[in-house]
């Protein structure tokens, strides 16, 4: 059996992590296996920091023993009750080493494709392996399990194998055994990538150095695949339930059994809360003053409090009181809004050799390790960061807000199209109209020549009219016209004058 970190026993920051974490800190297995790829996995994400890896590591281990711990209590009670438990896919023992403080490592078997992984588990954690097959029809096991275990096989599994390997585990259900497994949801898949029809899209791609990409990729499947697996594979018999994002807030978990012991509806599952400190500092009178986040994503839920413990003993409590935008934005959840929290530690309580562990504990009793190292360490690598975090916390948030920023741009551009086209309609109207305009002005231009001609004329015909009224008047003033006039006048007094 080959472990490094074989001092960690000494380690103080280990040594506090698991004080607080394990629930019999004095019998925890320490010992990590110098080929597991999880903790390399850890360590390569903090740059070669070794406590911070560790603590990352174990951190991760004991929240996924949280999580089965719910389902566990729903179905049996307690993992007292549990017959026998199945980690299927165990890698090194990042998770069993929790397990085998809440039973006993007899009724415990570990399964993985690495010999060596199953050898350390039996050799240091006491518990009874299984060395896997590449394929599942070589997987041939004489016994069945009352709890099996796949977390984050399924996540990797070609559409080739995926139904193979889930009727293999479920065919090694007890009649009233669960199978948990996890998987990669659709919604975790790049934007920018199409889901197949069948509801299963593989990538060769992986964090694994040894297996082989095309058979140990990385896996993304709707509910609907998955749910249509389960029925194949149970012949109907089934029934299958979905904890979104149960493990670690990112892969889905499904839990299956054949028999409802208890309904799927009294599994009141909740998720851990999440935190970070932004900033850690001595002020000018040498007091520690800390600073940052917390917030609860629980339906119902809340964070009842912040610690700060020193060295192990809790010297601070604090709750999150002032509004932080950019994490409600992170979470596109309001209530996560007021979630910023601050708090001074005295001079004389903390000093740059102790081990600071800073934890959020939420209303269901679930607790989120924020950070937990010497102070030195954590101040000087809180004095390279801003008020906005991490990096990798920079990094999220800044994805959210270019997310948005994307959403607004298309919906501007698709605003912008439609726009364009009312555009191009009014212009078109406006070209319509022009033309118009100027059939009526050409209309306008000959009425208005009719006009000016019949004016003319009119003007023609009053000049003649005058005319003749002036010849009328001439002819009645004439000698002729008088005579005419007398003449008549005689005729009509004879009655000789006509009508």
């Amino acid at each position: 059996m080959s472990d490094i970190n074989l001092d960690l026993v000494g380690n103080p920051v280990i040594k506090a992590f698991i004080q607080d974490q394990a629930k019999f800190p004095e019998n925890f297995k320490l010992n990590i296996c110098e080929d597991d790829e999880m903790y390399l996995f850890s360590l390569n994400n903090v740059k070669d920091d070794r406590d911070r890896a560790l603590v990352r590591y174990y951190s991760i281990g004991r929240r996924i023993l949280d999580t089965v711990k719910q389902v566990v209590e729903w179905h049996f009670g307690s993992f007292e009750n549990v017959p026998s438990f199945l980690d299927f896919a165990c890698g090194y023992g990042r998770f069993t080493r929790f397990v085998i403080q809440e039973m006993s490592q007899e009724q415990i078997w570990v399964s993985d494709i690495y010999a060596n992984a199953v050898k350390f588990q039996t050799e240091y954690l006491g518990v009874n392996g299984i060395v896997s097959t590449g394929e599942p029809e070589n997987y041939l096991i004489d016994r069945k399990f009352d709890c099996i275990l796949a977390n984050s096989f399924f996540s990797h599994m070609p559409e080739r194998t995926f139904t193979s390997w889930l009727q293999n585990l479920y065919d090694l259900l007890t009649p009233n055994g669960i199978l948990m497994f996890s998987v990669h949801d659709e919604c975790l898949r790049a934007a920018n990538t199409e889901m197949p029809t069948k509801g299963i899209l593989f990538s060769p791609k992986s964090e694994s150095q040894s297996l082989d990409k095309e058979e140990y990729g990385t896996t993304y499947v709707t509910e609907k695949f998955v749910r249509e697996c389960v029925e194949k594979v149970s012949g109907g018999k089934a029934f299958v339930h979905r904890l979104k994002k149960g493990i670690c807030r990112f892969q889905d978990l499904y839990v299956v059994t054949n028999e409802l012991v208890r309904d799927f509806s009294e599994l009141k599952f909740h998720h851990h809360p999440e935190g970070y400190i932004d900033v850690a500092a001595f002020t000018n009178k040498e007091n520690l003053y800390l600073e940052g986040w917390v917030a609860d994503v629980n339906s119902g839920g809340r964070v009842e409090e912040l610690q700060v413990l020193v060295n192990g003993e809790v010297v601070q409590r604090c709750e999150p009181f002032y509004d932080r935008p950019d994490v409600a934005g992170y979470f596109e959840n309001d209530g996560a809004l007021q979630s910023g929290w601050r708090c001074y530690l005295p001079k004389n309580t903390v000093a740059l050799q102790d081990v600071l562990i800073v934890k959020a504990i939420n209303n269901y009793g679930l607790e989120w390790i924020l950070e937990t190292c010497t102070v030195k360490s954590l101040v000087n690598q809180r004095q390279s960061q801003s008020l906005l975090g991490s990096t990798q916390t920079k990094l999220k948030l800044l994805e959210t807000q270019l997310a948005s920023a994307k959403i607004e741009w298309e919906q501007s551009q698709s605003e912008l199209m439609i726009t364009q086209t009312k555009l191009e309609e009014t212009q078109t109207e406006l070209v319509l109209a022009q033309m118009q305009l100027e059939q009526t002005q050409n209309q306008l231009v000959s009425v208005q020549m009719q006009l000016d001609k019949t004016e003319n004329q009119l003007i023609n015909l009053k000049q003649k009219l005058e005319q003749a009224n002036s010849r009328v008047l001439a002819m009645e003033s004439s000698k002729f016209w008088k005579i005419r006039s007398a003449w008549f006048q005689v005729r009509r007094s004879l009655g000789l004058a006509g009508e």
